[in-house]
């Protein structure tokens, strides 16, 4: 690793960044494919084997994936700390740079055999988003951001625009697991999306924030509204939304 990184100077995370954007840019795209692979033959095998309950889905396949990712990770950033959903973050995180990954975005909907799931990377420097990547492995859809450079999807630039009023459109809510397990934020988030209905459309509530952010930045949905929303899609969803115009 540089070791300007540690100077303590005013060096903003976007200036050290660009030093290396291409590169962290080309590591959250092998990443993510990488798990996201894994995840397109595990479900088209109908590899859903894991824990189950009233929330929440513990697969086997969250665990694969991410190992996948991690070891793309390691072998190029050995130095940088990791932090998976399914690993947690590490007690010794002294890196200036942390990688943190949703393996599987979509759990439950993989475990179902519905078809919308990612795989979601994002670069961390100082506590600042500035590389993400989010791959859908059934659609072959990548999309990768980077601070104050832009994002793409599939190599094409995004420029997130949309022709329908809000009255006619569609916007998705995301609603994190800590507002799902307690009773008061439930029903502040059962309030909020009655209030929704009210202002478009359609409310969806797709179970996978990183597909609806993809939607989002493509221009393909009108809006999003995240109520607690998890960090392990938040990082890649917001600097992607960001880098796209939103």
């Amino acid at each position: 690793r540089d070791n300007t990184n540690h100077r303590g100077d005013n060096t903003t995370p976007s200036t050290v960044d660009m030093r290396q954007s291409d590169t962290l840019v080309a590591v959250a795209s092998e990443a993510a494919e990488a798990g996201g692979e894994y995840l397109r033959e595990a479900f088209r095998n109908g590899s859903v084997d894991g824990e189950y309950d009233s929330l929440d889905v513990k697969a086997v396949a969250d665990r694969e994936a991410e190992q996948r990712v991690r070891s793309v990770i390691e072998s190029h950033y050995a130095d940088h700390a990791f932090h998976g959903e399914e690993s947690g973050r590490p007690d010794d995180d002294a890196s200036d740079y942390r990688w943190v990954v949703d393996p599987l975005d979509g759990t439950n909907n993989f475990a179902s055999g519905l078809p919308k799931f990612a795989t979601a990377v994002t670069a961390i420097y100082r506590d600042e988003p500035v590389v993400a990547g989010i791959y859908e492995p059934l659609t072959d859809d990548l999309y990768l951001a980077t601070r104050d450079e832009g994002a793409t999807l599939n190599g094409e630039q995004l420029r997130a625009e949309s022709s329908l009023p809000l009255e006619h459109g569609t916007v998705a809510l995301v609603v994190g697991l800590p507002a799902i397990t307690d009773s008061e934020l439930k029903g502040q988030a059962e309030t909020l999306e009655r209030a929704l209905r009210d202002e478009c459309k359609r409310v969806v509530t797709t179970w996978a924030p990183c597909v609806d952010w993809g939607l989002l930045a493509r221009g393909s949905i009108e809006g999003l509204v995240g109520f607690h929303p998890d960090i392990y899609e938040q990082y890649a969803g917001s600097l992607l939304a960001a880098e796209s115009g939103i």
